[in-house]
């Protein structure tokens, strides 16, 4: 008897340390925070329209409402994004406000908010004028967001100051080709490629927009483009060739800045790619370790989504 209740004693205990596992740092009335939440998704912000606002089809004389679900899929908080309404003729319709919405810091995913922070975009239009001779208008309305973004990349890399000891037993052994994921960002270090020398750490670190080029549809982004982020005054419609795929970085290890190429920390993404190449030197004569090689990238980026609406004309023909 006094085995069978230890027994259900100890299978007790088993079930409340299974039911605690998942979360972490939680106390009663307080949502479970996941232990296992790791940086990860290729998107920013991420916006579609709210179902018929505006609807497919509307009628002169009835006001146009416009409104936008916005939320950050990455992790990066967005110190502020503009965005703008375009894509009809204003002198057929008059959206209010006129030109865009600057929006207010948007939080990135965390462990509390897995799903990002979250807002709405309204616009509106309250008469369509339309001549008596035209039947109807459908211009495409898209919305563009500009807004500010980082990545940031710490995968770990092995450093061996004595990459030609192939007796000893070492604690890692330097791979040709990291792997890195994503990082909860549009931009990402997609590889590093490493090379232990005598003299020093060697690394190409490859880059690439992952959301690629493209154009929005009516529900989510799809795609979108990278450009300087000194010119967010330009954007959406101003952008120059010499603003656009525009990008600067920082790499180091330990806190200590690597000697890097392009040595402006500018580098331009060719067909969504850019490769930095990079050198660790003076490494510490020591036993081989890991440790992260972190690597930060700052950037603007521009994304759309868009949608055609009927305007048929009531008065056509009076």
């Amino acid at each position: 008897m006094k085995a069978r209740k230890t027994i259900l004693v100890s299978l007790f205990l088993a079930l409340m340390i299974l039911a605690g596992c998942g979360s972490f740092g939680s106390k009663k009335g307080e949502p479970p925070v996941s232990a296992e939440f790791v940086a990860t998704g290729t998107e920013g912000l991420v916006m579609q329209f709210v179902p018929d606002q505006p609807p497919a089809k509307v009628y002169t004389g009835a006001p146009l409402s416009f409104l936008f679900e916005v939320r950050n899929r990455g992790t990066y908080q967005v110190p502020s994004a503009a965005f703008y309404l375009t894509g009809y003729d204003p002198n057929i319709v008059q959206v209010s406000p006129p030109t865009h919405i600057m929006a207010q810091p948007l939080d990135g995913k965390t462990p509390f908010n897995p799903e990002g922070g979250y807002m709405t975009i309204p616009f509106e239009a309250q008469n369509v004028l339309l001549q008596n001779n035209m039947p109807s208008y459908k211009p495409t309305f898209m919305l563009t967001a500009c807004y500010q973004y980082q990545t940031i990349a710490t995968p770990l890399v092995c450093v061996d100051a004595n990459p030609l000891d192939t007796t000893t037993d070492k604690a890692c052994r330097v791979q040709k080709v990291y792997a890195t994921g994503s990082q909860g960002a549009p931009v990402a270090v997609q590889s590093i490629e490493a090379e232990a020398r005598p003299n020093g750490m060697y690394f190409r670190i490859h880059i690439g927009n992952s959301a690629g080029e493209g154009s929005g549809s009516s529900t989510a982004t799809a795609g979108g483009t990278v450009f300087n982020m000194n010119s967010m005054a330009s954007c959406p419609a101003n952008l120059q060739y010499r603003d656009l795929n525009f990008l600067t970085y920082q790499a180091s290890i330990s806190q200590q800045p690597l000697d890097c190429e392009p040595a402006t920390h500018e580098i331009r993404l060719v067909n969504n790619q850019a490769t930095i190449f990079c050198k660790y030197l003076n490494i510490p004569n020591m036993a081989a370790y890991q440790t992260p090689l972190e690597v930060k990238l700052f950037y603007g980026y521009k994304s759309s989504i868009s949608k055609m609406v009927e305007i048929e004309n009531l008065a056509f023909g009076r």
